[in-house]
């Protein structure tokens, strides 16, 4: 298995263990990314009572807005800087480009994502939710996850 995404998870429960069992479950059930092997790292992940969870998710966070940032600065080096430039869009990388910057905005998860949202199905961190974090910390979780996909070889083994 190769390594292909990492992920920070924001998560509402009483426990890692708890937490990291909604993380399985979103992505058993969603169909936007695949991955063959997720595994929720305990020594990477922190409840909102440690001391670096506002540090980890300002930095997961910072992370996707440099992303949007870079695909922005992508876009605008292929000539769109308005709205008016888009039905002038060539189907390729460009479109592609901006089919990923969509998802960061609208809030649907990509291999991209860095720091999701699952409470708010966001890339970022409304008030409400942080004001929620901060009356009660103990319930809310950022689980770091490792994302696998098979190699080729491996991919032909499981096909078996």
């Amino acid at each position: 298995m190769k390594r292909i995404s990492q992920h920070k998870i924001l998560v509402a429960g009483d426990s890692f263990e708890h937490c990291s069992s909604q993380v399985h479950r979103f992505f058993d059930l969603t169909s936007l990314v695949i991955y063959d092997c997720i595994e929720a790292r305990r020594e990477e992940s922190c409840s909102g009572l440690d001391a670096v969870f506002p540090a980890r998710i300002e930095a997961a966070i910072n992370h996707n807005r440099r992303r949007v940032r870079e695909f922005t600065a992508d876009l605008e080096k292929a000539g769109v800087h308005s709205t008016a430039d888009l039905p002038n869009v060539e189907q390729g990388y460009v479109s592609k480009t901006l089919h990923i910057l969509s998802h960061f905005l609208d809030g649907f998860i990509g291999i991209d994502s860095h720091f999701y949202n699952l409470l708010d199905d966001s890339h970022w961190l409304p008030a409400p939710t942080a004001a929620a974090i901060a009356e009660k910390p103990g319930h809310f979780w950022l689980i770091h996850i490792d994302c696998y996909s098979a190699t080729p070889e491996e991919a032909g083994l499981l096909r078996l």
